[in-house]
This record gives structure tokens, sequence and C-alpha cells, in this order.
């Protein structure tokens, strides 16, 4: 009878461990999930970031182009 027991509460423990580790990964779902949102806002705002910059950085080279041809006809 002793060893039923036993075997009984070791079932309990298992399955009580078991719910555990099933909640633990409900809950880095749930967390990975998140993250997953915030990283793809931020590389969202990234991309618009550079989009700016690809933007500045032509009009500061058509403007470099334009006083570059300015200084070689003074020159010529």
């Amino acid at each position: 009878m002793l060893k039923q027991e036993e075997f009984e509460n070791f079932l309990i423990e298992i399955n009580e461990l078991l719910n555990e580790i099933r909640q633990e990964q409900i809950n880095l779902g749930k967390n990975i999930d998140k993250y997953h949102k915030v990283n793809m806002r931020n590389f969202a705002k990234l991309n618009e970031f550079n989009k700016i910059c690809d933007m500045t950085n032509q009009v500061f080279e058509k403007r470099f182009l334009s006083i570059e041809e300015v200084i070689k006809e003074k020159l010529k």
C-alpha cells in the first residue's frame, strides 16, 4: 500500500511540474510575441529614418555637385 501511495504522490508531483512547464512555455510565447512586435516597430522606424537620411544625402550631393560645377567654371 505504501508503494502505491508513493507512486501516486510521484505522479502528482510530475503533473504539477508539467503544468508549471506548460505555463512557463505559454508565458515565453507571449513575451516573444510582444517583443517581436516591438522589434518590428523599431525596424520600421529605422527604415523610415534611413530613407530620410538617403533623401537628405541626395540633396547635399546635388548641392555639392552644383558648387563643384560653379568652381570648375570659375577656374576655366
